[in-house]
């Protein structure tokens, strides 16, 4: 397999109906409404298509490897203490785990924690806290207390909760953005940082819901198609939902999908394309 798409394959680990209602100018802004001790349940699902297309060194001909992952998993936030300031301190859990990946091959290797002897292996991050996080009532995040599978990093590009609220609102129409740095450590990079910025707009509200739309681009993107292979997992786009009532984030639509050109020489290509569903589950 070829280096490039071992370490994206690797690295991977609704409709909303017209009628959007618009609060009125004197309701309170939007928040995180934390309790300590609440639970807040979350199933997570995304599927990935990497493509790669290169030269074959013996025909000198353009061939192209594929695979496909396809992750399910729920997960358990548990709110630990909020202070003053309406900051929570939030414990995660991941209590369900599937992945499965096509490899180029043609072969398939999954995982899935109903398995015994999968679950086995995942002993180290399965119901035990993988992730403890401090998040404000905006929905940003102020501190990385602990984070055993993967970096501090990457929870500041893809927030525990997906979205921030401005500071006051949002009402249809509004935007506002927030921008965040991601360091790239081997293998994907040599400790190089490249800025982020992703812009929300609320659409409106339905059914108790804010929809926000969101879109995230690179600032400054590399100077060749090469250096922007391990980036584009992070260029989501979609809509994020948030009940008003309860003050939750509750739920996620993000597609990304990004072609680039020559990025290993001419005539070859690197095409990614990924969406992630996320809701919250009642009970």
């Amino acid at each position: 397999m070829p280096r490039r798409l071992s370490a994206a394959v690797l690295g991977i680990a609704a409709v909303i109906g017209v009628g959007f209602a618009q609060p009125p100018a004197d309701t309170p802004a939007l928040r995180f409404k934390w309790q300590p001790g609440q639970t807040l349940n979350y199933k997570v699902s995304q599927q990935t298509v990497v493509q790669e297309t290169t030269t074959d060194e013996k025909t000198e001909k353009p061939t192209t490897a594929e695979s496909r992952t396809t992750l399910a998993l729920s997960r358990r936030w548990a709110v630990k203490e909020v202070d003053a300031s309406g900051t929570a301190t939030l414990e995660m859990q991941i209590t369900e785990l599937r992945n499965e990946i096509r490899l180029p091959d043609g072969s398939t290797v999954v995982r899935d924690s109903t398995n015994p002897d999968h679950a086995k292996e995942m002993a180290d991050y399965l119901n035990k806290p993988v992730v403890v996080v401090r998040v404000d009532a905006q929905g940003r995040l102020v501190e990385v207390k602990e984070a055993k599978q993967g970096s501090a990093v990457r929870l500041s590009a893809e927030l525990p909760f997906r979205l921030t609220l401005p500071d006051t609102g949002p009402t249809a129409g509004q935007a506002w953005d927030r921008t965040f740095a991601l360091k790239l450590d081997p293998p994907l990079g040599t400790g190089e940082s490249h800025d982020f910025v992703q812009k929300y707009t609320c659409k409106g509200i339905k059914d108790g819901l804010a929809v926000v739309g969101v879109q995230t681009a690179l600032k400054a993107p590399p100077k060749t198609t090469g250096e922007q292979v391990p980036l584009v997992p992070m260029l989501w786009t979609g809509e994020v939902y948030f009940n008003v009532a309860s003050g939750k984030y509750h739920a996620a639509r993000l597609t990304t999908k990004t072609e680039l050109a020559n990025h290993l020489g001419e005539g070859t290509k690197f095409v990614y394309q990924s969406s992630y569903n996320e809701d919250a589950v009642e009970k």
